[in-house]
């Protein structure tokens, strides 16, 4: 059996829905790979820590700053250890004297950053009204 000839040009006529057919499979295939061959996208985050510190009984506001600075250096290496997305750790910390409750320091620092000095004064923003504001 012989295909129909197109009256145009004299030759057989070709159908277009075989090729259309064929380059819908090959885009539906290749699309089809490429979505389960690729990993999902890694989302990297900040951890976010608040603490709160009671002041001890006749303990000094250096002292106070002392355990905040303790608390929040292992608070930002925890947060790192425990989950390898975290890109960036900021530790609040609030002191607390006599029912009233003030940041006294925050700590804000990258992963690498934190590699290359893990120095919680460093990258500790101190709050300097806070002596006051917790009435020491």
């Amino acid at each position: 059996m012989t295909p129909p000839i197109c009256l145009e040009t004299s030759r057989p006529c070709r159908h277009p829905l075989p090729a259309l057919a064929l380059s819908l499979l090959l885009g539906v295939t290749g699309w089809a790979v490429d979505t389960t061959t690729q990993p999902p996208a890694v989302q990297a985050y900040t951890a976010r820590v608040s603490l709160f510190l009671t002041r001890e009984f006749g303990e000094s506001y250096e002292s106070l700053i002392q355990r905040a600075e303790i608390t929040a250096r292992a608070a930002t290496q925890r947060s790192f250890d425990v989950d390898l997305l975290t890109t960036e750790v900021i530790v609040m910390v609030v002191g607390e004297n006599q029912g009233l409750s003030v940041p006294i320091l925050t700590l804000q620092v990258s992963r690498n950053q934190w590699r290359q000095r893990p120095d919680p004064q460093y990258w500790s923003t101190y709050y300097e009204n806070a002596e006051a504001l917790l009435d020491f």
